[in-house]
């Protein structure tokens, strides 16, 4: 059975958490670093009732066909969005190809689906496993580059302006947090108790969002104005090693969450198509991943329609549990 611990399903998701922060567009500051915190402990509380309601031994395929449509929507805009992000980073990373154009970027897509399909083919629970040690390498190599950056870094940045204010930075945390849409499929696979596994996915959500971009501000906050991905370019600008530099360290845990992100997104979409359209019974990720690609090329990333991704984000949570109450609503009056 496609059975995942919580500690599995924390890894697997802030894999894509990690993936995001790497990614992330335009100007931040250290009030971004609390908006994104904050956000996560808000996520968690917003959670809570769909811990609760499969805990309760409700499953996503108990869900109207409309509910499942849309989350299966919402997951591949998000995975489309992934690769929008990726093509985006490559002004800062090196990535072979990229600068080739649209057909630079769909074959560079296309080879990250390839790779996709093939650790998707396994099935939910050995990703998850897979994904434990990608996230404890990733989590290691973080640890490098955020020692180091603290090192190298100027503390007089967190006391520049912050040119921003929570209510926004708590709307740009959400409009990142599109990974929102496999967690409510893959919660319902975790064997633990919902509730535990939710807070220890957040909590560490709201940990690794703090860490990683104060540590950017303090690296970059004095050339902000002139930087489109400050997480990236700070990763790049501090040097641990005298003979390895940090940026071969770190495109190289970028290309791996990159990787996983995409496959968890695929491999949700492909949950959902499964119950969702039973007459799709081959292809169904190979499909789902043609889409992502499509659909990145057509649309741009999350920080070009910060509050059409926050609000969507903030529906997926409150969806399957404002469906059970809708129905049972509707059960107790025909009852009555």
């Amino acid at each position: 059975m496609n059975r995942i611990s919580k500690s599995q399903l924390a890894a697997i998701m802030l894999i894509g958490d990690a993936f995001a922060l790497f990614c992330l567009h335009g100007r931040i500051c250290v009030m971004t670093a609390v908006g994104f915190a904050a956000g996560s402990l808000i996520q968690l509380f917003l959670a809570l009732p769909l811990a609760r309601l499969y805990d309760s031994g409700r499953t996503l395929a108990d869900c109207g066909r409309a509910v499942r449509i849309a989350l299966l929507a919402y997951v591949l805009i998000w995975g489309g969005s992934l690769f929008a992000m990726l093509w985006q980073t490559s002004s800062v990373i090196y990535i072979p190809y990229e600068g080739s154009g649209i057909w630079g970027r769909l074959l560079t897509g296309g080879l990250i689906a390839a790779v996709c399909v093939y650790v998707s083919s396994s099935g939910i629970k050995a990703l998850a496993r897979s994904a434990v040690i990608a996230a404890g390498l990733g989590a290691f190599c973080v640890a490098i580059v955020v020692v180091s950056a603290g090192i190298q870094s100027d503390m007089s940045n967190i006391l520049r302006p912050a040119g921003s204010d929570l209510p926004r930075e708590l709307i740009r945390g959400f409009a990142a947090s599109g990974g929102l849409g496999s967690f409510v499929v893959l919660l319902g696979f975790t064997d633990s108790d919902r509730t535990d596994a939710a807070a220890l996915y957040f909590t560490c959500k709201a940990v690794l969002s703090f860490v990683v971009l104060f540590t950017a501000v303090m690296v970059t906050g004095g050339i902000m104005d002139v930087l489109d991905l400050p997480v990236a370019s700070a990763a790049q600008l501090s040097q641990p090693f005298p003979v390895q530099r940090t940026d071969s360290l770190f495109l190289t845990v970028f290309a791996v969450f990159a990787v996983y992100t995409v496959a968890v997104q695929a491999s949700a979409a492909e949950y959902l198509a499964a119950r969702t359209f039973p007459c799709l019974r081959r292809f169904r990720c190979t499909l789902a991943l043609a889409v992502m690609v499509a659909v990145g090329a057509l649309i741009g990333s999350p920080s070009e329609s910060t509050g059409i991704y926050a609000a969507s984000g903030l529906a997926v949570l409150l969806i399957v549990p404002a469906e059970a109450l809708i129905k049972g609503g509707i059960r107790k009056h025909e009852k009555a």
